[in-house]
């Protein structure tokens, strides 16, 4: 039987799968006692839980990376990926990033998962779609920032900063923004 679940889960190219659709599978799959199956495939390493009705596959039949990049659009939403992550992705910033960063319309959260630390900031809704882009990977698609709307956000949300004029803008792009990833 479980060969039956692996196909199953390795029909979701992204690896992530909720609840609901787990649950359905398992019933299709003859199964009655759903929750104590689920608890039995995390034991055994099969899926591994993000957040509360959430879990990524591990399916060995699936030759997909999991995509830190498609998690952070799945963990909460709607997000999508900007600030330092984003900046590090397009290689505004020298180092990597390894907090996956994200602007969303619900409240500020973070979530550690075994993948790694996801952090979400509230941006306001009028400003949300502006500059959005969706990129591909092999087992599916995520939404990020452009380069300008990530350093937009980056600045926007950057504490105790005066900016009122263009030559005040380039100092604190040219000094004090670069300085801050010294």
């Amino acid at each position: 039987m479980d060969i039956a679940i692996e196909k199953a889960l390795a029909s979701f190219k992204s690896h992530i799968i909720d609840h609901a659709t787990l649950a359905d599978i398992l019933l299709t799959l003859g199964y009655s006692r759903i929750n104590d199956k689920i608890a039995d495939l995390k034991r055994r390493g099969m899926i591994v839980s993000l957040k509360s009705g959430l879990y990524v596959h591990t399916s060995p039949l699936s030759s997909n990376i999991v995509s830190k990049e498609i998690i952070a659009n799945n963990l909460l939403g709607p997000s999508y990926i900007s600030f330092d992550y984003a900046l590090s992705f397009y290689g505004l910033i020298p180092e990597r990033v390894h907090e996956v960063t994200s602007a969303t319309t619900k409240r500020s959260k973070a979530f550690q998962t075994d993948f790694g630390v996801f952090s979400y900031r509230q941006i306001n809704k009028e400003i949300y779609p502006i500059g959005l882009q969706i990129h591909s990977l092999k087992n599916g698609n995520f939404l990020m920032a452009s380069k300008e709307k990530a350093l937009c956000d980056k600045v926007y949300f950057t504490k105790d900063i005066s900016i009122r004029t263009k030559s005040a803008m380039m100092e604190f792009l040219i000094n004090d923004f670069t300085n801050r990833f010294r």
